[in-house]
């Protein structure tokens, strides 16, 4: 079996390029087989819905829900040992499967497979990115350096060398594929490939004749021919596979235009949910970052001055300190804060007492106190007085399990996805506010599901399923039994003549290596990721 994570790949663009004939080889897999929209996590984001392929479970049974764990003012990054569920790679090496896994996003540090696995995109650079510890090491003289990201930092009038080093990424990740489904002989084998999510956030504008950004010019048809690119290297993969081989290609979630950001903790405050300390730097603090003295009027100045790569390389510690000269979550008092909100799409939590470090939200007052978050979010609206919340979403209608709590209390869908949210803090003074890096596109809930291969119906379009039901699909493509614990369905429907599931009765964690925490150098590493591709 042969997986292709293609992040962020969505129909909307797929079709018309696949009838274009841009797209031979995922034409020739929709027309052999079968293709649907597959939804994605709440939130729709790279970190909870990659683990929830992986587990066939929701968050709240594998435990990861962004990027961050938020604490109150702090956050912690998550990585591999948070994921509190046994992952399909883990399922099929015992199994007796050998399995090939590249670049998997939440798969650092790596766990040891039945075969191989290098770590995706929360890798530190000085990591051991792969089990074997040694398997990049062997092959790199022949191939050349091993890339997991981009190298290449997004900033208007930097688009050529971005685009580049992005097709260079691709090239590399699936000159690696090929070479060790070749050399390496795995059961299972999936590779992930990034570059076209990075792409697609900050170059959307270029392509898109509707955005209010739109700019024509040499980059049009950039994201076009990085599809072009990806495509042509899945049909290398699929040369490589025996007769009796399947394939499957995949997306955590799909793709829009964004328009604006929403900076919510300026929302709370105006509504008195947010309540900053009353002494006298706080309060200058905050009469400055009204007035636009403000994180985005000082990244622009770097910008301007060409310098934004060079802050990377600043310790978090003096980052820090220049943050806090800013208004901040450190000027947040906490003791008369009922809601914050931090998730880069829109993720708001209540400030819980006995959850957050200074909470004041008793459990007797959830319910109360969220509806009347709910109810002030109801009077947000654009600069001409339009409202912007197209849905909430409250949390324990979006998790269910041991660790349902840990998510966010409310998530919201801001103008169906064409806005999201301030990450952090807020970047700006003003609710309403353009993206820090100028980014254009952002993610959507449609992520992509096709399927090809022996025993499976050719040219059939699929109603909407879930990121959810690919574990357990898997599972029983290969013949093995449907672990009770997974929240996902078998999609027995692709199947010309479906086959009877067998479940097994694990239904608790099984497996799973204990939590631990990025080192601090890591930990700067993988923050610096995340701000660099506007996570953060």
């Amino acid at each position: 079996l042969l997986i292709i994570g293609f992040d962020g790949a969505t129909f909307d663009l797929i079709r018309p390029w696949a009838q274009e004939g841009h797209l031979p080889n995922l034409s020739r897999i929709m027309g052999d087989g079968v293709y649907g929209d597959l939804m994605s996590t709440l939130p729709p984001v790279t970190s909870p819905a990659w683990p929830t392929f992986m587990t066939g479970c929701n968050p709240g049974k594998h435990g990861v829900f962004d990027f961050i764990q938020p604490h109150g003012e702090n956050f912690t990054l998550v990585n591999a040992t948070r994921i509190r569920q046994p992952t399909l790679w883990q399922r099929l090496s015992e199994a007796g499967y050998r399995v090939g896994v590249m670049n998997v996003p939440v798969t650092y540090p790596p766990a040891p497979v039945n075969g191989f696995l290098i770590s995706g995109l929360l890798s530190p650079k000085t990591g051991q990115i792969s089990q074997p510890a040694d398997l990049i090491q062997r092959y790199e003289d022949e191939l050349g350096p091993y890339r997991v990201a981009p190298n290449v930092q997004y900033r208007p009038g930097l688009e050529q060398e971005f685009v580049t080093d992005l097709y260079d990424l691709i090239d590399t990740r699936g000159k690696w594929a090929q070479h060790l489904m070749q050399q390496e002989k795995p059961d299972v084998m999936m590779v992930h490939f990034i570059s076209m999510d990075v792409m697609k956030h900050a170059l959307w504008r270029f392509m898109d004749h509707d955005h209010p950004r739109y700019e024509p010019g040499p980059f049009e048809n950039a994201i076009r021919d990085g599809y072009k690119l990806v495509d042509d290297h899945i049909g290398r993969l699929m040369a490589q596979l025996p007769s009796d081989a399947s394939t499957i290609v995949m997306s955590d979630h799909g793709f829009g235009p964004l328009q604006n950001m929403v900076n919510l903790n300026v929302f709370f405050m105006d509504k008195g949910l947010m309540k900053l300390k009353k002494d006298p730097w706080t309060q200058l603090k905050a009469l400055a970052f009204r007035w636009g003295i403000t994180p985005s009027a000082a990244y622009q100045m770097i910008v301007k001055m060409g310098m934004q790569n060079v802050t990377a390389r600043v310790s978090k510690q003096t980052r820090n300190g220049v943050i806090g000269r800013f208004l901040s979550f450190d000027s947040v008092d906490w003791e008369r804060t009922v809601a914050y909100s931090m998730g880069h799409v829109g993720q708001v939590y209540l400030n819980m007492a006995g959850r957050e470090p200074h909470g004041i939200v008793q459990p007797h007052e959830y319910q109360q106190t969220r509806q009347r978050v709910i109810d002030a979010l109801g009077e947000l609206t654009d600069e001409n007085g339009r409202p912007i919340l197209s849905r909430v979403i409250a949390g324990d209608e979006a998790y269910h399990g041991p660790y349902a709590t840990r998510g966010p209390d409310l998530h919201l869908v801001l103008d169906d996805y064409n806005m999201i949210a301030c990450p952090l803090f807020a970047t700006e003074g003003k609710v309403i506010t353009s993206q820090i890096r100028g980014d254009s596109g952002c993610h959507r809930s449609e992520g992509i599901f096709l399927a090809q291969g022996p025993g499976i119906k050719s040219g059939v379009q699929l109603p909407e399923n879930q990121i959810s039901d690919l574990a357990p699909t898997i599972l029983h493509h290969l013949g093995e039994a449907v672990p009770k614990v997974m929240d996902g369905r078998v999609l027995s429907e692709i199947y010309e003549q479906p086959q009877q599931v067998t479940f097994d009765d694990q239904t608790q964690e099984n497996d799973v290596v204990p939590e631990q925490e990025f080192s601090q150098d890591e930990a700067e590493q993988v923050e610096d990721r995340l701000r660099g591709l506007g996570y953060l």
